[in-house]
């Protein structure tokens, strides 16, 4: 399929293709199987393993990778259409599971179908500890003016996040202007000029690190309002429609999906030890240079589209005509994220006799935010312990933190939470966070189509810390392409799907009520104030 030109007498191999994948990152394999069933046997594809550069295990490489999974028959819930649209993380899951044939458990497709009327605690940073009901968004531990700040915060930032992501909404020069805004607006900046109580603010900071990985002063108001665009709203990360968060933290179906990929795109994966070159020739191809165990290989190709995490591109020389120092500088400065899960099973799920359903907020930690480990199954079949599954608050040092976990249990549920059967604790890997000051140039990247021969569309790969971005990442970037390749085998399916939000409607009245705030209603009660005032006394001096 591939067109070699193999010299077995030299060291220097050559390989030709229409267009080679650079990174086995799942947003890689995903454009390799896009652009393969696509195209099939009437373009050369070729992707390129680095396995080689490596440091320890991580989930994104998957090429090669044994499938000792067996073949299930469960049946895959395709949920309503309400629930497809609204949520984009959810559309992605739902369309590779069903193309791949992989259930999906309901408390990543509908958390409403295992709803609960026991209770969920939450641990104020006061130490005490509160029963809520309902969803953890409302909040009605909290007094009249702290819920009302925050539930005005929370809808602030869902007009904002309309008003930048809605599809055709604004020309390129006013939304440009909009971007710049929002990101040299830190988030922690922002929390403090809207909020006024530190309870909000706390469950604000809560919240940015549990959807961005990392603390509210290193992430942009854009970037975490694109991630909170990809549910639909900034209110249910915590609780409810959160299938974002339980699906990053559990990655159920990136083993799976990776595994079906990487039989996809096998007889066009070739390992490459590491990239020592990137460079063009008479601005007509591109030509990699790669580093083998005997020699060195040459791949050149028409287009090239890299799906590498950003410190992987440090140690690659790239030509100027591909891509600038700066914007190799922007991508490879992109921060890593600071996210830790853990699981602790225990025999019986003594929380539920108590009342409680094992959902966990707290601002104090060190589990911030936990859950009883969802059904992997749909057929009904038991699991033989009860666990908890959640995220820690990750500090400079790296000890484990299973000694403060179990006390901080026993505190909310009692002595039987000591009677620990297994515990386990990692960091998620390949949470990258770009600095605020790039995250437009990075969008700019990620959307554009360019006329030159490197795609940048897998770059999206901050979303690698969860399953469904890395799926969005990747089906982007096939779409790119396919526009560059061949513009006319565009279906209307392909062109419908970039095109997300779909359901965002404009409401003036909503979109200024969601500015009102305890802040602007200090100042308007001020300026009304002084305005009277002076009213009355311009009124007074006519009168003598």
């Amino acid at each position: 399929m591939v067109k070699s030109y193999l010299d077995i007498g030299s060291r220097n191999n050559h390989v030709k293709a229409d267009i080679i994948i650079v990174g086995c990152s799942l947003p890689g394999i995903v454009t390799a199987h896009k652009l393969k069933k696509k195209f099939g046997d009437s373009m050369d594809i070729v992707v390129l393993d680095l396995a080689g550069t490596r440091k320890g295990s991580s989930k994104c490489n998957v090429a090669f990778q044994d499938d000792t999974e067996e073949e299930t028959k469960e049946f895959i819930y395709e949920g309503t259409a309400k629930e497809i649209i609204d949520n984009v993380a959810r559309y992605y899951l739902a369309m590779y599971s069903k193309e791949f044939n992989i259930p999906l458990p309901d408390a990543l497709v509908s958390p409403d179908f295992v709803d609960t009327n026991l209770n969920k605690l939450v641990e104020c940073s006061n130490g005490n500890v509160v029963a809520c009901a309902k969803n953890f968004c409302d909040f009605d531990y909290l007094n009249f003016l702290e819920r009302f700040e925050l539930n005005q915060y929370q809808t602030l930032l869902d007009q904002n996040m309309k008003n930048l992501f809605h599809a055709n909404k604004f020309d390129d020069e006013s939304e440009r202007r909009t971007l710049f805004y929002y990101d040299h607006t830190t988030m922690e900046e922002h929390l403090c000029e809207a909020l006024i109580f530190n309870a909000s603010r706390d469950i604000m900071r809560i919240t940015v690190r549990l959807v961005c990985g990392t603390t509210a002063d290193a992430v942009s108001v854009l970037f975490y309002l694109h991630q909170c665009y990809r549910t639909s709203s900034a209110r249910n990360h915590i609780d409810g429609d959160n299938t974002r968060l339980r699906e990053k933290l559990l990655g159920f179906c990136r083993k799976r999906l990776t595994s079906k990929l990487q039989q996809s795109v096998a007889s066009i994966t070739y390992p490459a030890k590491t990239i020592k070159e990137i460079r063009t020739h008479s601005d007509e191809e591109v030509i990699l240079k790669i580093s083998k165990i005997k020699g060195e290989m040459s791949y050149t190709c028409n287009l090239l589209a890299m799906a590498l995490r950003p410190d992987e591109l440090k140690n690659i020389k790239m030509g100027s005509e591909l891509v600038s120092d700066c914007e190799i500088q922007m991508a490879s400065s992109m921060k890593q994220g600071k996210a830790r899960k853990f699981v602790i099973q225990y025999e019986e799920h003594f929380w539920r006799e108590y009342g409680f359903s094992g959902d966990i907020l707290s601002l104090r930690g060190p589990i911030i935010w936990a859950t009883e480990r969802p059904k992997m199954s749909t057929n009904g079949s038991q699991e033989k312990y009860a666990a908890l599954v959640g995220y820690l608050k990750v500090t400079d040092g790296s000890e484990n933190s299973k000694d403060a976990v179990i006390a901080q249990l026993i505190r909310l549920f009692g002595d039987e939470a000591a009677s620990v059967v297994n515990y386990k604790e990692t960091d998620i890997e390949d949470v990258f966070v770009p600095r605020c000051g790039d995250y437009v140039a990075i969008r700019t990247l990620t959307n554009k189509l360019s006329s030159r021969f490197l795609e940048w569309g897998a770059l999206d790969i901050f979303a690698e810390g969860d399953v469904a971005a890395a799926l969005e990442a990747g089906h982007t970037a096939y779409l790119h392409l396919l526009r560059c390749l061949r513009p006319q085998a565009q279906t209307y399916e392909d062109v419908s799907i970039a095109e997300w939000p779909t359901l965002f409607t404009e409401n003036v009245v909503t979109k200024w009520l969601a500015g009102f705030n305890l802040r602007t209603s200090v100042r308007v009660t001020f300026y009304t104030t002084v305005f009277f005032l002076g009213l009355r006394m311009v009124h007074s001096f006519m009168r003598k």
